[in-house]
């Protein structure tokens, strides 16, 4: 997913049709287009970060070797929101203590699985996820009027968003009906 196609999705959320004809355009953006577009850029970042933190966890699994026992968050691929479960390399749960920058396990291979803060984007950036366009340019929005102080605006944005999400995540079960009797 590009940020830029999601950018494009806000334009029309919020009626931007000049700004996304020059982003559509090879024409070079103004500089108020440009920091227009860098507010939306901000406003994604926070969206996903809230959405790693609170909705749909980014939970990464990592091997480490380990020669003290002590596993430095900096070590990993991604910054730790919070620490899932460690492993030794048989598989086997084992204890570990938690400390803001590192934890303290046993000595050898260990596996940490964690959640992890999502990387922060610019402009030209691509990802992957499994809300679709639509859900992220809800979220753009709402924060975008939260910045302008807009509170009853981002308060709809806000609604439509997380019961977009809602509606993705939750699981869907078949409706049963019960057979009926001719009498």
């Amino acid at each position: 997913m590009l940020v830029k196609d999601i950018i494009l999705k806000v334009c029309d959320l919020l009626e931007k049709p000049e700004l996304a004809d020059a982003i559509n355009s090879s024409e070079q953006l103004t500089q108020e287009q440009n920091e227009e577009v860098e507010k939306f850029v901000k406003c994604l970042n926070l969206v996903r970060n809230e959405v790693a933190t609170e909705m749909i966890p980014n939970a990464k699994m990592e091997t480490i070797l380990t020669e003290d026992g002590r596993i430095d968050f900096q070590t990993l691929s991604s910054d730790v929101i919070e620490i899932l479960s460690v492993k030794d390399g048989m598989g086997n749960s084992i204890n570990y203590d938690s400390f803001p920058d590192h934890i303290l396990t046993t000595e050898g291979k260990v596996k940490i699985k964690y959640n992890a803060s999502p990387e922060e984007l610019n402009y030209s950036s691509e990802f992957s996820s499994t809300l679709p366009q639509r859900v992220w340019a809800y979220g753009v929005v709402r924060e975008y009027y939260f910045i302008q102080s807009l509170y009853q605006d981002a308060s709809v944005w806000d609604e439509r968003f997380k019961n977009s999400i809602q509606a993705l995540t939750s699981k869907k079960s078949e409706t049963v009906i019960p057979r009926r009797r001719w009498e």
